[in-house]
């Protein structure tokens, strides 16, 4: 009976890493299918700009974010690979502590045939039972041998789900080695496609040291215009806190009580907002920072650049006022929209659906991105509490 129980327990523990595991390798091919996905969008970035022979900074970011995620998709495959030698080697020492088990009982099962073998004429065994010096000690006797009877089957069937173990566990292994092998060799793929990048990341930065002059100066242009553009951007929110300011001041907004409750659920929502357009990736951050190519030439970003596909819709990010729509040389129509005391604003749109003064709803569209050849389809989108720049990075769902 103990060697019976022991068994039992051997096979109820004998699964139990199933679902954690499941539930490991459910996460890291969620990494993975998330970098393809972004590896894939990240080359139709790409091949809209293409054919234009422009040295475009946007154009290398892309080609540097292949990079990052090529690499962080290596990564995920080698987690794979590692999660299959360990699903290998569990399996392995499994088969062997099966392969023990069953020998363990199958000896103790050929034991028990070979006694009740000896005592198998029913003749004896009854005689065995009558033999008995008082009544007790026959229905012992007579006990022994159902149990003796129930016990066999029980080791019979132990054995029958033994072999059905190992025969699922074998090709469980079998699996593995499988996947195992055609990720070693997704892997290898994907090392020789980091290789071209690196190597087509490397001909564009000597591109551009080449013609440092020629592109510093466009970049001190473009910083330029950047800052024309954020003043404008200020511009716009002053007009605003002057139209609301109901005290006099013209440095604080007096909320009506719906407008309070917007920019409650503005601020409840930081880090949940829906991204201005339905697939894009952020090209450059927020704030002051010194280009990597030309540590001489700072920048600044009133918000951050995101980079979509050709004719991608933009959409309102939170509930909200259409503030003002104007047009700004260099970067088609500005859209702002009030979210309370909270501004957000998004700029190069093209074929505008709202007028100023329009309620407008999460994710409405609001227009279309402008496209160039050589930037391709890129704009800046903006977070403000009233004067007070915020970084919109961090408003964003990630």
């Amino acid at each position: 009976m103990r060697a019976f129980l022991v068994h039992t327990c051997f096979l109820c523990v004998l699964f139990y890493p199933v679902a954690s595991s499941a539930q490991a390798i459910d996460g890291i091919r969620k990494e993975k299918e998330k970098s393809e996905k972004e590896i894939a969008y990240l080359d139709k970035l790409l091949n809209e700009t293409r054919s234009s022979r422009s040295l475009s900074f946007d154009r290398l970011n892309i080609v540097q974010k292949k990079v990052t995620r090529t690499k962080q998709l290596i990564g995920s495959l080698e987690k794979e690979v590692e999660y299959y030698e360990g699903q290998i080697r569990i399996n392995e020492r499994k088969i062997d502590e099966l392969g023990e088990n069953r020998k363990e009982i199958l000896e103790l099962y050929s034991k028990l045939v070979y006694g009740l073998w000896k005592k198998k004429d029913k003749a004896d065994k009854m005689m065995f039972i009558f033999a008995a010096t008082d009544f007790n000690q026959a229905y012992n006797r007579y006990k022994y041998f159902e149990q003796i009877q129930s016990y066999s089957k029980r080791q019979f069937e132990q054995i029958r789900v033994i072999n059905d173990s190992l025969e699922s566990r074998n090709n469980q292994l079998k699996q593995y080695i499988v996947q195992k092998n055609e990720t070693l060799k997704d892997i290898d793929v994907q090392n020789r496609s980091l290789l071209e990048q690196r190597e087509g990341e490397n001909r564009l930065i000597r591109e551009f040291r080449k013609k440092e002059k020629e592109l510093t100066k466009k970049l001190v242009a473009e910083q330029k215009n950047r800052a024309r553009l954020a003043k404008e951007l200020d511009r716009l929110i002053a007009e605003e806190i002057r139209k609301a300011a109901k005290t006099g001041k013209q440095t604080e907004i007096k909320l009506t009580p719906e407008q309070q409750l917007v920019s409650d659920e503005f601020v409840k929502n930081r880090g949940k907002l829906p991204w201005p357009v339905e697939q894009g990736i952020i090209t450059e951050k927020f704030g002051i920072y010194t280009n990597p190519l030309y540590p001489n030439v700072k920048q600044e970003n009133a918000g951050v650049t995101i980079a979509t596909l050709k004719n991608s819709e933009i959409r309102a990010v939170f509930n909200g006022v259409v503030a003002s729509v104007v047009f700004y040389p260099g970067y088609n129509n500005i859209v702002m929209i009030s979210h309370g005391n909270y501004y957000t604003a998004y700029t190069n749109l093209i074929e505008v659906k709202v007028k100023a003064q329009q309620a407008v709803n999460t994710k409405q569209v609001i227009g279309k991105v402008g496209h160039d050849m050589e930037k391709g389809s890129i704009f800046t989108f903006t977070v403000n509490k009233e004067r007070e720049k915020l970084d919109p990075e961090q408003w964003l769902a990630k």
